[in-house]
């Protein structure tokens, strides 16, 4: 390791490498004696942007409200060293001419525009940091990454080349997975039987850009989608909205009605649960308001972990219950704030923390009653007995579950009881990451939480923007979108007519012919499977390991506490770290982007890995050569 200057490499420029540039740049320039820095950017797409590609179209939005979202440090996050002053994505498109009068601090915006923002982001960063350190940008690859004897690496560039690292921040985002069992026998299908049907087509819609990938889709096919998910939103629009179709109100009635275009394929759409995700509620939380845990607390978790070690926990005998009741509190403090006012709903409010769960639940009826109790079943199991018993049925319950899902959402996610309820899987985030990360629970725990209560909260929390609900509708109702196989539905081979079947266990003589299949998901983060050849090379050294929870794979590269990359040995990697989605699995929920002040855990573990890089590289010779002779290999 040369002493003269010290080399910072980042291998990934979406949000997360972002974020790390961000605390670089922040600690490199407040005015701190720091060794020569030297800092190598490594991505071969648009820097900053990541899979928000600013060549995207207009119709593929964000599903997060714009004044939600930063890439700057403010007061509220711990640890977060030196702040920076920037804008939020709002705050930098209002100052552009990218908003139109009908756009506000609670509009969806275009993902484009996001990406646009991290690019101007990323330069008004590399612009201040050139000023204290020598910045090089790689527009490539990362092919290889080798740890030298001295602990230091060498990284091997797609267009060429090695660069040195003294340390080292993987933040490479979202991957693209090698093809499945379920990929292989589709994709084998297509390929045996496209001579006799020359529309026939299987397309895995993750990553991004979906819009390119079903831009050869002909007109005269009918399409399947596989998930009722963020993706299948964004292949609906691409293939409707994308194709010229408009959505237009009727004057009279104020309904939403859809105009097509005649480029548009016919269209069904299937999952597992049989429901789309729930509409997000109206923004009446401005910035940075949230619902404040009462019993799933961070005072509790710190208990749990000073009872508990790792693996000792059960998430549905000691979390979920908790997290259960602080939804409850929310429903049922919105309902008080409707009957009684703010001042009671602040009196119960108190009262009901004091009380176990029995009691509050006898308080609450005297003091409002004729209110629908809170059931966590009756939100993730909502198909009652008589709509299944025909495929009219269930199309009729559906769409009136779904309008009624939209009213509640216009309601917002303070006055609604229902929004305010789902909204709290939201805001109390941080406090299940703390309670569930780097192996907390144990191994049945964690497949069972991941497998029964991910996609449930999925559903219930993370949905668009209410009026892409609005516009499934309207295709419905239109007949261009069929939404109706209920639950259980799934796709089949039929040779025989060199064509996808779309079936349904509840309505056998109801099924779907479809030429194009659309596989809409979120692909999982596992180095296992990941067609990255850095990553299978990071693999083959023993570099990386997958993360597991005893015998069961979660998902992503395993790191400790403090973010550093773990070995196949099960060492600590200390000039190495890893952020975001690549250690989805260790860590919970790590596909958000930032929110301003509210601690929001990408700012924190920015912050926190780049503060402990400043303290090693701030420390004197002597001392930082004992540093990087103690690092483990």
């Amino acid at each position: 390791m040369q002493r003269d200057t010290t080399s910072i490499a980042i291998v990934g420029l979406g949000p997360r490498g972002i974020n790390v540039l961000e605390r670089i740049t922040a600690h490199a320039s407040d005015g701190k004696s720091t060794p020569r820095l030297e800092v190598h950017l490594i991505d071969p797409g648009v820097p900053g942007a990541g899979i928000h590609y600013p060549s995207q179209p207009d119709y593929l939005l964000l599903n997060t409200v714009a004044s939600q979202i930063t890439m700057f440090m403010d007061p509220t996050i711990e640890n977060a060293g030196p702040l920076l002053p920037g804008p939020s994505l709002y705050e930098w498109a209002t100052g552009t001419q990218y908003l139109d009068s009908s756009m506000g601090p609670n509009s969806y915006l275009p993902r484009r525009l996001f990406g646009e923002y991290l690019n101007w982001v990323f330069h008004y960063l590399v612009l201040r940091l050139e000023r204290y350190c020598e910045v090089h940008l790689h527009p490539s690859e990362a092919i290889d990454l080798h740890r030298r004897l001295d602990h230091t690496f060498t990284i091997t560039l797609a267009e060429g080349g090695t660069l040195a690292a003294d340390y080292v921040f993987l933040t490479t985002g979202h991957a693209e997975n090698q093809p499945d069992r379920v990929d292989q026998e589709r994709g084998d299908f297509v390929s045996a039987h496209r001579d006799r049907n020359r529309f026939l087509d299987y397309v895995v819609a993750s990553p991004y850009p979906i819009d390119q990938k079903l831009k050869a889709v002909s007109p005269a096919t009918s399409v399947a989608i596989e998930g009722m998910g963020l993706t299948a939103i964004d292949a609906i629009a691409a293939l409707t909205v994308g194709r010229g179709g408009q959505f237009h109100r009727n004057t009279d009635t104020g309904e939403l009605m859809y105009r097509p275009s005649g480029q548009e394929p016919a269209l069904a759409l299937y999952s597992r649960s049989g429901l789309p995700l729930s509409a997000r509620a109206e923004n009446q939380k401005g910035v940075s308001d949230q619902y404040q845990a009462r019993f799933l607390t961070q005072t509790q978790v710190a208990q749990w972990k000073l009872e508990k070690g790792p693996g000792d926990l059960d998430f549905f005998t000691d979390i979920f219950p908790l997290l259960v009741r602080d939804m409850a509190h929310a429903y049922y403090l919105a309902h008080a704030r409707q009957r009684h006012g703010e001042a009671f709903a602040a009196l119960l409010d108190e009262t009901l923390i004091r009380l176990d769960a029995s009691t509050a639940e006898t308080v609450l009826k005297r003091c409002c009653p004729g209110i629908p109790p809170f059931s966590w079943n009756n939100l993730v199991n909502p198909i009652p007995e008589e709509a299944v018993q025909s495929r009219e049925a269930y199309q009729v319950w559906l769409r009136t579950f779904l309008e009624y899902d939209l009213q509640e959402a216009r309601r917002g996610n303070i006055d609604s009881p229902l929004k305010a309820a789902c909204d709290v899987l939201r805001d109390v985030r941080d406090n299940l990451r703390n309670a569930i990360d780097f192996g907390s629970l144990s191994s049945e725990s964690h497949h069972d939480f991941m497998t029964k209560f991910v996609p449930a909260m999925n559903r219930l929390a993370v949905g668009p923007p209410l009026e892409r609900v609005e516009e499934w509708l309207a295709l419905a109702k239109a007949g261009y979108l069929d939404i109706g196989f209920g639950p259980g539905a799934y796709a089949s081979l039929d040779p025989e007519r060199a064509a996808f079947e779309v079936k349904s266990p509840l309505f056998p003589e109801s099924t779907f012919r479809a030429d194009v299949l659309v596989r809409a998901r979120v692909p999982k983060s596992s180095p296992a499977i990941d067609r990255s050849a850095f990553t299978q090379r990071l693999l083959e050294q023993g570099l990386i390991q997958p993360f597991c929870n005893g015998e069961a794979e979660i998902g992503g590269i395993e790191v400790d506490s403090r973010l550093h990359i773990v070995t196949a040995n099960g060492e600590p990697l200390h000039n190495a770290w890893a952020l975001g989605t690549v250690c989805e699995g260790a860590k919970f929920y790590t596909y958000i982007v930032p929110r301003p002040y509210v601690n929001s855990t990408a700012l924190v573990d920015a912050g926190r890995t780049v503060g402990e890089l400043f303290a090693n590289i701030r420390q004197s010779p002597a001392t930082n050569e004992k540093f990087m002779a103690n690092i483990a290999v």
